[in-house]
């Protein structure tokens, strides 16, 4: 439960890892030095949730900056240096297919979950989410996403995400 990112990619273990070059290793290792906790964004239009989001994700190691609406959510990441972009789906003016649409056209190549109750998710959300998650799933499996897209935006793809311990199945994010 306490792992961070950093902890959690096995930067020197991986066959892909040591086919890279001595300059792509430390500059690899330089962006997890520089920036150990990586950012957040969460946009969901329930208060109470954003508070348990960011008091759980900022217990394993993240920064997190949160939003009511998608309009605020897209000030923030116009502001600020994010990592990844975590959205609702269904919410009032902007919906989580128009926060990921235009996250994209801000920075296309920052990541973006969408993180819905909602068993009716547009096919065309998938154009410009990066991730999906179900909110009654378990934490785990955003954990994973999340684990998986910030891998990928740092070290490029190279590496698989690490496994999920069997202890940690099941542990719930919402309240």
């Amino acid at each position: 439960m306490g792992r961070t990112v950093k902890e959690s990619l096995p930067i020197n273990s991986s066959a892909a890892w040591s086919r890279r070059s001595h300059r792509e290793r430390t500059a690899a290792r330089a962006r997890f030095v520089s920036n150990p906790k990586p950012t957040l964004l969460w946009i969901d239009d329930f208060a109470p949730a954003l508070t348990v989001y960011k008091a759980t994700m900022e217990t394993l190691g993240f920064r997190v900056l949160t939003a009511n609406n998608g309009g605020a959510g897209l000030k923030l990441a116009a502001l600020h240096p994010v990592d990844l972009v975590i959205t609702d789906y269904e919410m009032p003016g902007m919906n989580g297919e128009t926060v990921a649409a235009a996250v994209k056209a801000l920075k296309p190549a920052l990541p973006v979950i969408i993180f819905s109750g909602s068993t009716t998710i547009s096919h065309r959300s998938h154009r410009n989410a990066d991730a999906f998650c179900d909110k009654a799933g378990g934490r785990d499996r955003l954990l994973g996403a999340i684990h998986s897209l910030l891998h990928r935006k740092h070290v490029g793809g190279q590496q698989t995400p690490p496994p999920l311990r069997a202890s940690d199945q099941e542990r719930r994010t919402v309240a």
